[in-house]
């Protein structure tokens, strides 16, 4: 792992977490039509590694969607749900649909790692004034390990530490838990905490 944060950087990750969180919440209930609540979300930084073990093993099959990031912190955004996980949370929020069909599944999933790129996304760039963008969310349902790897196409472009966010969604009393994850590219965390004060 490249380095360790402080518990003061951390803080003010978290911070950038729970406003990114609140702001998904507010989209996510909009977009149902019914109350969706995300727990306080959980602040890591993960070597690559830790990543699969975040998740499970290589093998597990997973739906992911994947949103690169533009401008001055540049670097990648995932959003990870175990299959089993994800058809569980798919089931609860679309409970009024009387037929859920293939396209209708993966149309949420890249709906929702939309939502939670672009408001953890919009939430630093407030916070820091940094020029932020995504690209338009790519889905997929495969391996771990294949996605994990497509997500650092460049070893040299990418750190080998990522700062990883434990999201879950709460509705009507049931929990979901997915990961989040940022890959920054070199210098872009760096570029963050030097915005907010910390480095």
């Amino acid at each position: 792992m490249d380095r360790k944060l402080s518990e003061i950087q951390l803080d003010a990750l978290r911070e950038v977490g729970n406003i990114g969180a609140g702001n998904s919440a507010t989209a996510l209930s909009q977009m149902m039509g019914k109350r969706i609540d995300m727990s306080l979300p959980q602040v890591n930084i993960l070597s690559f590694e830790d990543m699969i073990k975040r998740v499970g093993t290589e093998e597990e099959i997973v739906v992911a969607v994947l949103l690169k990031v533009f401008g001055d912190a540049p670097g990648n955004i995932l959003f990870l749900m175990k299959q089993d996980k994800a058809q569980e949370f798919a089931e609860t929020i679309l409970g009024g649909f009387s037929e859920v069909t293939d396209e209708i599944y993966l149309s949420l999933f890249q709906e929702v790692g939309n939502i939670l790129g672009n408001s953890y996304i919009n939430a630093i760039s407030r916070l820091t004034s940094l020029s932020l963008l995504t690209s338009v969310p790519a889905i997929s349902i495969d391996m771990l390990a294949a996605v994990l790897s497509s997500s650092f196409m460049d070893a040299q472009q990418y750190s080998d530490y990522v700062l990883a966010i434990d999201t879950n969604f709460i509705e009507d009393g049931k929990k979901s838990g997915g990961n989040f994850f940022y890959i920054p590219k070199p210098g872009s965390l760096d570029i963050i905490l030097t915005k907010l004060g910390l480095n």
